[in-house]
């Protein structure tokens, strides 16, 4: 059951476009801006950053921080980018977990869309997130946003080709294209990772990762 209302993105009196999280309100407000003073546009994808975005709770006995322990925060002090994110992140020495192996500080990053969607070149464009995922439809001649949230593809005449006059399975090969090199590109890094595991001393599943061989000689480091 989806649990999100019309009150998570509208202002119960007047339903215009209002985030309800009061963690994006301060996260912009260090920033020096106000959520408050968007645009009806910047709205459209405020309301979704709210939530598809990175955070972290403050962890009890933080000494920066007394009695606000697992309160929400944004990272977004030092920008939007994930090296920014990582920036503040090390300027309040805050780490998620500490590696059992390797004994490092690990950040495990949650669901930044928002973030990366403004780095992207649709967000650079001042396309918003429902302008893609919550197109806007007419029936009986009054305009509406679609609030069946989906991916753009399932709309395509009315999201990608809005602007693209490309033909739609044109569109639709172009992004398929681009989702195969991304996994392309994650799987080979996986692999890559998976070579610095450690496995226990003197076992030839260490060495073979290591070297990249394994059965037949493969030098495939997967």
């Amino acid at each position: 059951m989806n649990t999100i209302g019309c009150s998570d993105c509208h202002d119960a009196r007047t339903m215009d476009l209002r985030p309800a999280r009061p963690a994006l309100y301060e996260a912009f407000a260090r920033r020096g801006l106000d959520v408050k003073k968007a645009t009806h546009q910047e709205m459209r994808s405020l309301v979704c950053a709210q939530c598809h975005t990175e955070y972290y709770f403050i962890k009890p006995n933080d000494p920066n921080n007394p009695g606000k322990a697992n309160y929400l925060m944004f990272p977004q002090d030092k920008g939007m980018t994930c090296e920014a994110a990582e920036e503040y992140y090390d300027s309040i020495g805050f780490y998620d977990y500490i590696h059992p192996l390797s004994k490092t500080p690990i950040l495990k990053a949650q669901h930044p869309g928002y973030e990366m969607a403004l780095q992207g070149i649709h967000g650079q464009r001042g396309v918003s997130c429902a302008d893609c995922h919550m197109p806007y439809k007419q029936e009986g001649g009054v305009k509406f946003t679609d609030h069946r949230i989906t991916s753009p593809l399932a709309n395509i005449d009315r999201t990608c080709q809005t602007c693209h006059r490309q033909d739609a399975e044109v569109l639709k090969q172009n992004v398929y294209e681009r989702q195969a090199k991304t996994r392309e590109s994650r799987t080979k890094l996986e692999k890559q990772l998976a070579c610095f595991i450690p496995c226990p001393t003197g076992s030839s599943t260490s060495i073979q990762r290591r070297t990249g061989t394994g059965s037949g000689g493969s030098s495939d480091a997967g």
